[in-house]
């Protein structure tokens, strides 16, 4: 029996040993995920939704024209592409697509749902499907919050002869994002007003036209990983409260639940909508993490002229949330691989026209991932470092003022001694005021991009002695925010929590931006598309566009601040705090007749 039993291990090793050999493992994972824990083995009959990144071509040409149509001193500039046109220009050899393909259909049951696009395949298939496909075995994960999801444990991988088509395979191994709860503001003495923030605070802090825009431009917000949704009835008090119009949502795209309310969902609707008023507005979920919702989006016919995310998390973590970097990089899918795929996508999404607006984060330069600063370096947040899209950050009100003409009901929810403010002086928020700091710093991986290198090369000398040591980051890479905004004390509706609460967060879709697209409908009949060349030429040309923040930093976290923290400062100018400042519009009202390339080109 001894004998026997030896001989079948040899035989399974020897077995195993030829499957390693004929297959290529894309990712291992061999640490659960703090606060998961596994369950039980998945049924078989259970449903993944996984994504397959297959290798792209032309990636030279699509950054070439990416910048063309973006740069305002292009010839081509807003000369956009369709969709099809993008996808062809950087689809998949035919090859390395058929193959994938093939093998899918080859191990797919009947009630799989496969659908191709020019570089990448979306698949919904049953766990034994997927089990037999990329031979692992997948578990069922529990959060310490009763969310539950299916990944693998152990290996997954395809046949060699595929291996170098595929990228990596999103919804297998990688585990959602951990987002924070929005704060509530700081408690204060009985005496202090405490400053609030309606659509109306906005509106005046930022001379947004009261008006709505005369074009029907769009605008969406994006949610992720299965998250709640906002509600259509908190949605409807909260036009009724604020004194707006009753706007709903136009267009739904994903997984949507209103009957459990989430406040960063609510956040984002509301204040989009009751800023942006007479737009079409979309709400776009995805059941995965950045490159899935870049790559739907990308692929759908139809899709807004501007989307705000106000999600992120470390860029140096992208694979897995919570693993150590010794797992990040285990073969396959690797952070660095993970985020230039992704930002390959927002290529391909401002190559069509539109607009992606990112909050810079909670959690200071330090970041979530390390809220006691401990770890000797500083933790970039993405999709906020993407040189690609507009990261905004967050501000405060220091000596406010309340001189809105008609405050809305909603301006008095909060007692006698809470007012929504007309405007004030705008500084950085910090976590001893408004429970969070705002993110800002330098890319991990991505090269700083040359419409703002003078801009902060200006701040890199002028502030050399207050820097963080060099070893904590790299100057020569992408740096953010480039704009801020307000970000504390929203009052945001929700009826499970009461009615109106102030919570904290921006609604990163840059306040303004509805009527900047409209302006630039009427003048070119296009949207503006990727904003930052035209943003940073603005700062060059009429500072005075910007509102200049200059005081705060984001040295802390979360969890507080610690001696071991380090940061950026604000300063005159751009700098990684604040970004170039906030939207001034009486300022560029003021100047329309100077000589600057964006007025020859009739934008002043």
């Amino acid at each position: 029996m001894q004998s026997t039993g030896f001989s079948l291990l040899l035989l399974v090793a020897a077995a195993g040993c030829s499957a390693a050999a004929d297959r290529r493992v894309l990712y291992d994972r061999r640490v659960t995920p703090q606060p998961w824990s596994v369950v039980a083995r998945a049924s078989k009959h259970q449903r993944l939704h996984v994504l397959l990144a297959v290798q792209q071509q032309n990636l030279d040409a699509l950054d070439k024209k990416f910048w063309a149509v973006s740069d305002p001193k292009s010839s081509e500039w807003q000369q956009f592409m369709s969709k099809d046109e993008i996808g062809e220009l950087v689809k998949s050899k035919a090859e390395d697509m058929d193959a994938v393909v093939s093998w899918l259909k080859a191990g797919l049951s009947e009630d799989a749902v496969m659908t191709q696009s020019h570089d990448s395949v979306d698949v919904r298939l049953s766990v034994k499907d997927a089990e037999r496909l990329f031979e692992t075995e997948i578990l069922i994960y529990t959060h310490s919050n009763g969310h539950t999801i299916l990944r693998t444990q152990g290996k997954h991988s395809v046949p060699q002869e595929i291996g170098l088509a595929i990228e990596f395979v999103e919804g297998l191994a990688d585990f959602p994002q951990k987002r924070s709860d929005k704060t509530m503001p700081k408690k204060r003495s009985a005496d202090d007003t405490v400053t609030l923030v309606a659509p109306q605070t906005l509106v005046e802090m930022y001379s947004i036209p009261k008006q709505p825009a005369a074009t029907k431009v769009s605008q969406g917000a994006a949610e992720f990983q299965g998250d709640t949704s906002y509600n259509q009835v908190d949605l409807s008090a909260f036009f009724n409260q604020t004194g707006l119009a009753q706007q709903k949502v136009s267009d739904i795209v994903g997984p949507y639940d209103g009957t459990v309310p989430d406040t960063e969902a609510s956040l984002d609707v509301q204040y989009i909508m009751g800023v942006g008023q007479n737009q079409v507005d979309w709400y776009w979920t995805s059941d995965l993490w950045m490159y899935a919702f870049s790559n739907n989006f990308f692929n759908t016919k139809e899709v807004p002229d501007a989307v705000s995310i106000s999600w992120g998390w470390a860029e140096n973590q992208q694979c897995s949330a919570q693993i150590a970097g010794s797992e990040c990089t285990t073969i396959g899918a690797d952070s660095q691989q993970y985020v230039a795929r992704t930002n390959t996508e927002f290529q391909k999404i401002g190559l069509r026209g539109v607009s992606l607006f990112v909050a810079s984060g909670d959690s200071g330069a330090n970041g979530r991932t390390d809220p006691t600063c401990t770890d000797g370096v500083l933790h970039s947040s993405f999709p906020g470092s993407s040189p690609y899209v507009t990261t905004v950050g967050a501000t405060m009100l220091q000596n406010p003022k309340f001189e809105l003409a008609n405050p809305p009901p909603a301006c008095s929810s909060q007692g006698a001694r809470a007012k929504c403010a007309s405007g004030g002086t705008e500084v950085a928020v910090s976590s001893a005021e408004a429970g969070f700091t705002s993110g800002g710093g330098f890319s991990t991986y991505t090269k700083m991009p040359s419409y703002q290198k003078a801009a902060v090369s200006e701040y890199l000398s002028s502030m050399a002695s207050k820097l963080p040591p060099a070893t904590y980051f790299n100057s020569s890479n992408r740096a953010y925010p480039d704009l801020s905004a307000m970000g504390s004390n929203y009052l945001v509706y929700m009826q499970v929590s009461g009615g109106f609460s102030p919570v904290a967060g921006i609604a990163a879709s840059w306040v303004q931006l509805a009527y900047l697209n409209d302006y630039s409908y009427q003048k070119s009949g296009k949207p503006l598309g990727f904003l930052n060349p035209l943003l940073y030429q603005m700062y060059a040309e009429l500072p005075g566009a910007f509102t200049d923040v200059t005081s705060g930093d984001n040295k802390c976290t979360e969890s507080g601040c610690f001696a071991s923290c380090q940061g950026y400062y604000a300063a005159k100018g751009w700098d990684p705090v604040t970004g170039l400042g906030t939207n001034n519009n009486n300022n560029k009202q003021e100047q329309p007749q100077q000589q600057h390339s964006l007025a020859q080109k009739g934008w002043w």
